[in-house]
Order: C-alpha cells, then sequence, then structure tokens
C-alpha cells in the first residue's frame, strides 16, 4: 500500500519571504522615471516622425523584479523604421534626446543609454532605454559590438527580439499553477532569481537567464501544491540543465539563447545550484525548524534582513526554543510584509 509524504511547506514563512522580495516604495520610484523618461522621449519632434512609441519591458514588466530592483528598461519603438536603417543614426538621435535633458547622468552603454536618478544618500538607481526598428512581425536592436553598424548586412548590424512577447509568456506560465490562491510562477521566479543574487552575486550567467530555466522548468509539467515543493523542483531542474550542457533555448525566438553562458561560468553556477537544490530536497522532509534554518541559507538576505523568517519558536541553527511565548511575537513579526 503506497504511503503519503508528508512535506514540511511552512506556508507563511514562504509567504513573509516573499514579501520582503516585493518593491514596495521602490516601484513608485521606478514608475515615476520611466514615465518621465517615455514622455521625454515622445515629445521628441524627430523622434516622433519615426513613429516613437515607448513601452516598459524587462523584470518590472513581468513583476518578476525583486527588491531593490535598481534598473528598469524603457524599450523606444520606431514604429516607422525597419533594419534597412543604421543603428548609428537611430541610436544617437535617441541618445541625444536623452542627453540634453540629463547630461552626464545620461551615459551610452553597448546599445542602450542608461539614464542615472541616484540622488545623495540613496543607491544607484537607472533607466536603460534600448531604441528598436521594425523587423518584420517582430523588433530589431543594435549590435552589442558597435564596429558592426556599419556592416553592409542587415544580420551584422542588427539583433531580432521580442521582449513583449516574453511578458505576455510570463503572464500566460503564471496562471498555468496555483498556489494558495495566486499565480505560482511569478514568484518562484523571485525566489530563484534572489537565490541566484545571493549565491553568485555579479557572476555570470545573470537573472534573466535564471528566470528562463525556470520558466523551462514550469514548461515540464510542474506540479505542487507548496512554494516550498515548487521551489525545490524548481532549483533541481535548474541544476540539472546547468550540469547538461545544453543550450538554453529562447521561448520567444524559438532558438538558442545568446549569448551562451562561458562554460566555467555554467560549470560554477551548476555545482552551486546542484546542491542548493538537494538542501531543498531536504528541508521539505525535516521538521518546520531545521527546514526553515535551510531555506534561510538558500534564500539569504537583502538590507531589509535575512529573507526567510523562522516560525515562532526556532532559532537561526534550526533548533527549538523551549521558551515559545518568548519568541513568538518575534517570528510573527518577521513573517510581515512590506509597503
Amino acid at each position: 500500500m503506497a504511503t503519503t509524504r508528508n512535506i514540511t511547506t511552512l506556508t507563511e514563512q514562504f509567504k513573509g519571504a516573499l514579501a520582503r522580495l516585493e518593491l514596495g516604495e521602490k516601484r513608485k520610484r521606478a514608475e515615476a522615471a520611466h514615465k518621465e523618461i517615455r514622455e521625454l522621449l515622445e515629445r521628441d519632434k524627430k523622434l516622433c516622425s519615426w513613429g516613437v512609441d515607448t513601452v516598459l519591458i524587462g523584470s518590472y514588466a513581468r513583476h518578476t523584479a525583486i527588491y531593490p530592483g535598481k534598473d528598469v528598461d524603457v524599450f523606444t519603438k520606431l514604429t516607422k523604421l525597419d533594419t534597412s536603417a543604421n543603428p548609428r543614426t537611430v541610436f544617437e538621435a535617441v541618445r541625444d534626446v536623452l542627453v540634453a535633458r540629463y547630461g552626464e547622468r545620461a551615459e551610452p552603454q553597448a546599445r542602450s543609454i542608461k539614464v542615472s536618478f541616484s540622488s545623495d544618500g540613496e543607491e544607484d538607481f537607472h533607466v536603460d532605454v534600448v531604441p528598436a526598428v521594425r523587423n518584420g512581425e517582430r523588433w530589431a536592436i543594435p549590435r552589442r559590438d558597435t564596429r558592426r553598424w556599419d556592416a553592409p548586412e542587415v544580420a551584422e548590424r542588427w539583433v531580432e527580439t521580442d521582449p513583449g512577447k516574453m511578458t505576455e509568456l510570463t503572464t500566460a506560465m503564471n496562471a498555468t499553477l496555483e498556489v494558495d490562491g495566486q499565480g505560482a510562477y511569478v514568484p518562484v521566479v523571485k525566489l530563484v532569481r534572489q537565490t541566484r543574487r545571493h549565491h553568485r552575486v555579479k557572476e555570470k550567467p545573470g537573472g534573466f537567464y535564471f528566470e528562463l530555466m525556470t520558466y523551462w522548468a514550469f514548461a515540464a509539467d510542474m506540479y505542487g501544491d507548496s512554494f516550498a515543493e515548487l521551489f525545490a523542483k524548481t532549483l533541481r531542474a535548474i541544476a540539472t540543465q546547468l550540469e547538461s550542457g545544453a543550450s538554453l533555448i529562447d521561448p520567444v525566438l524559438g532558438r538558442e539563447y545568446k549569448p551562451p553562458p562561458d562554460p566555467d561560468d555554467r560549470e560554477a553556477s551548476a555545482a552551486v545550484f546542484s546542491d542548493l537544490a538537494s538542501k531543498a530536497e531536504q528541508a521539505l522532509t525535516l521538521d518546520r525548524c531545521p527546514a526553515a534554518a535551510i531555506w534561510r541559507s538558500i534564500l539569504g538576505d537583502n538590507d531589509r534582513g535575512p529573507i526567510f523568517p523562522l516560525p515562532p519558536g526556532c532559532d537561526e541553527k534550526g533548533n527549538e526554543i523551549k521558551n515559545v511565548a518568548a519568541v513568538a511575537a518575534v517570528g510573527s513579526k518577521e513573517a510581515s510584509g512590506f509597503a
């Protein structure tokens, strides 16, 4: 006769962890910044003659950004231009509008313009403005290598993309599975992004690469009733993908994601996430205190403190505290959200 395995879900603690990853007041800052940029671009006469139409893209648009959310991406679609245009002409036109308004705060990057909105005493925050032209039913952005912008072949000058489609896919995937009455995919993406940030910091591959691996983990018939179970399964799927060495497929374009990570970076990430997946799988089988200590070590912290709150009556080492009443208030407060 089959037996049902008990899973330690720590439902309230995962709710608290997700609350600590929410942008809160930081989202208002981002909204004001990208609105200001978009209004500026959409007033410019030259860009208007090119059919300028700006849209928010990236993790903010997909609602997968995690605290503190230091950058916002604005996609500047020039609807009356296509890939026959020279990337240099397009890029410089957008750049000049931003430099005229923001001066040194507008810093040209490889194929975007970074506009800083930091102020004294505040952390770095910026808006990345990416110019784009039509490429059939999709869009194209300048190649990172500016030396190729004047190449005779269109494919050498421009790179095909469709960030709006990724936002649509994210919304659809989030509707495929629910936990506690909410879409499960986006919250798990946030947990994965935080885990990568804590354990890999600025090493490659970056957060979006891990988001795509999470997408495919959910696409492969993901199931479960709790964030603990789904998160553990996703960590294992990511570790397996990294260990395989197989190309990661871009779900929007249907081909290999480029640029692929360096093999050494892939191997390093594979080792880290294989270990984390094993710890997560172990946490599902343990009592609440040792399980919470493992989840806390996996998710790390941000400037709000440890991401994963401890249940009442548990210490950071995973031990149960006998005097539960003395710590119940602390545990309850730890699980609270942020405005």
